[in-house]
């Protein structure tokens, strides 16, 4: 291989990963100063770009924080939802495992900011929220509903509302980053136990 052709390769790797280096750092300053509060300028610092690279790949800040969840919760719901589909063992174990896995990922910092930026400035911006409706909870919720109903035809799990409300099996996870986020200084929370509990009581209400 020539150094032109080595240069070249070099040049299409660093395109390549570039989107990727703009979330990671506009992520950064979206928990730092919300969402409304980050300025592409700054993003683009923090990147170590020109504001104008931002522009090659992005339209909008608000396609910016696109690619963010995309990076993010996009990259793992689509893992986990693949892991869901050729899971062979018993239905208790499977619910267990995903709600975990999902529930360990939100909790990690980069996950934790797009649900915290939902909350607090999703009036202000319904187009972001209605993104992340179609692209995350929608999604998030239709593979737990494919998993409880296969419990139920395996005969594991009874029908129970809980199929209709398939949100409760994450509701932990959601409660614990939000306790975390304002009372984790008085009192600090073990995530493994919350949902521990949480799973056996859920569990115990509609095994079969």
């Amino acid at each position: 291989m020539t150094a032109t052709a080595r240069k070249k390769g070099v040049r299409a790797a660093q395109k390549e990963a570039r989107p990727g280096e703009i979330a990671a750092a506009a992520l950064k300053l979206f928990a730092r100063d919300g969402f409304a509060g980050t300025r592409l300028e700054e993003v683009a610092k923090r990147a170590g770009i020109s504001k104008g690279t931002i522009y090659l790949y992005f339209d909008t800040k608000e396609d910016l924080f696109k690619a963010c969840v995309r990076e993010t919760v996009g990259t793992h719901l689509a893992e986990t939802t693949e892991i869901a589909a050729t899971f062979t063992g018993p239905t208790e174990e499977l619910l267990r495992e995903v709600v975990v896995r999902m529930a360990s990922r939100l909790s990690q910092p980069e996950f934790r900011t797009i649900l915290l930026l939902m909350i607090s400035e999703g009036k202000r911006f319904p187009e972001l929220v209605n993104f992340y409706h179609a692209e995350v909870l929608s999604q998030g919720l239709a593979m737990l509903t494919k998993i409880l109903e296969r419990g139920v035809e395996r005969s594991e799990l009874r029908k129970t509302a809980v199929m209709d409300f398939p949100m409760l099996l994450m509701s932990p996870a959601i409660m614990y980053v939000i306790w975390d986020h304002l009372f984790g200084a008085h009192k600090k929370l073990d995530l493994s136990d919350v949902l521990h509990a949480h799973l056996d009581a859920m569990l115990e209400g509609i095994k079969a």
